[in-house]
């Protein structure tokens, strides 16, 4: 009953900021203007990931204004839907109205939802921008519609996407605090990186290590514009013709680059049955991360790297991609990447920072680890 108070309470707060400012306007990452003239109480997501997004907003009660989602939050960390659906058992109630695709995606049931709002990815496994029916339709039947970008262009649209939430939730104080937050430590990096008048070090970021045949580059997206952010040169980007390129084992051993970094998607239950899949997140310990990176990279053409051979071979968790938590990525490629240069950054400590100033969790497991030498 009290947390009920409490929401009733912040809902009249809300209220009475948009009474005051009659309309509130909000421009998305792509500058679409959207004009919101009452609170926003009920919201759809077009990806199950972004409630990690709307937990840094509505931090009391993440799901208390989500209604719908294309897919459970259970697809990629189902550990933190677990501790959701135990603080607030009304997660069950709500309701999926796609699969894994923006194909997938009904119409029909989204607006039988009747949401104020529909959150949506620029270009992601859920609906985007170039679904101008969906669009149409939904907008048609009153539903605003504001587009995020974690994924395809995360350098230029983290900070405006959590802005523009923040903005259209009525929680502008817990936007700016997180971007303050991130963008302190954004420039952090880039007065270091702006003072390095070397050579950059060669960087393979692999996503998936394991899960596919050698070998998906970041390139040009997702995680891989923060190779040049922080110092370090791409071999992907060069060679690729979007935001990732498949390459051959021999491309990798031809650059042999000074420093390999790989994305871990992997589970517990994958390595348990056998599987080269590295394991990291909330279900890993820094035993299992090294002992399953080290059975990812086993293979003689993994052996032959001399980033393996040298103890400069990396793997991340793969969630940091699509994100608000990818400054943690940054930090770590830059330490990775330019270890004197930032050997007093600790990205796990700015990962533990974000949990207990922003998030309402405690933060479990291990999400970074660096193969030992040998």
């Amino acid at each position: 009953m009290i947390k009920k108070i409490i929401f009733a309470f912040a809902i009249l707060l809300i209220q009475t900021n948009f009474s005051a400012a009659k309309d509130v306007v909000v421009k998305d990452v792509l500058g679409r203007s959207i004009t919101f003239n009452k609170p926003v109480s009920k919201i759809i997501l077009g990806e199950g990931r972004y409630l990690t997004t709307i937990a840094l907003l509505d931090k009391e009660n993440p799901i208390e204004r989500v209604v719908g989602m294309l897919n459970p939050l259970s697809h990629t960390n189902p550990v933190l839907e677990n501790k959701l659906k135990d603080k607030f058992p009304a997660y069950n109630k709500i309701q999926y109205f796609g699969l894994q695709n923006a194909d997938s995606v009904s119409a029909e049931k989204i607006i039988s939802l009747q949401p104020d709002l529909a959150i949506f990815g620029v270009q992601d496994h859920g609906p985007g921008a170039k679904n101008k029916e969906l669009i149409g339709q939904l907008e048609k039947a009153g539903v605003k519609i504001i587009f995020i970008d974690f994924r395809m262009n995360p350098f230029e649209n983290t900070v405006p996407s959590i802005k523009a939430l923040g903005l259209a939730l009525g929680r502008e104080k817990n936007a700016s605090k997180y971007i303050e937050f991130y963008n302190t430590r954004l420039q952090k990096i880039k007065d270091r990186v702006a003072s390095f008048k070397g050579k950059k070090p060669s960087v393979f970021l692999q996503a998936h290590i394991g899960r596919f045949d050698c070998c998906v580059g970041m390139g040009r997206g997702m995680l891989g514009p923060f190779i040049g952010l922080v110092g370090g040169d791409n071999i992907t980007t060069p060679v690729a013709p979007g935001p990732t390129g498949v390459h051959s084992m021999e491309f990798l051993l031809e650059k042999n680059p000074d420093v390999w970094i790989g994305t871990v998607s992997g589970t517990l239950a994958e390595f348990k049955s056998g599987k080269a899949i590295p394991v990291l997140g909330p279900t890993s310990s820094p035993e299992l991360a090294q002992s399953s990176l080290k059975r990812a990279l086993s293979a003689a053409t993994y052996q032959s790297l001399k980033a393996v051979q040298s103890g400069r071979a990396h793997g991340i968790w793969h969630n940091y991609y699509n994100s608000p938590f990818n400054i943690v990525a940054i930090e770590s490629f830059a330490k990775w990447i330019h270890p004197e240069l930032f050997k007093d950054f600790s990205p796990e400590k700015t990962m533990t920072e974000i949990y207990e100033q922003f998030l309402i969790f405690k933060l479990d497991g291990t999400y970074l680890t660096t193969l030992k030498a040998g």
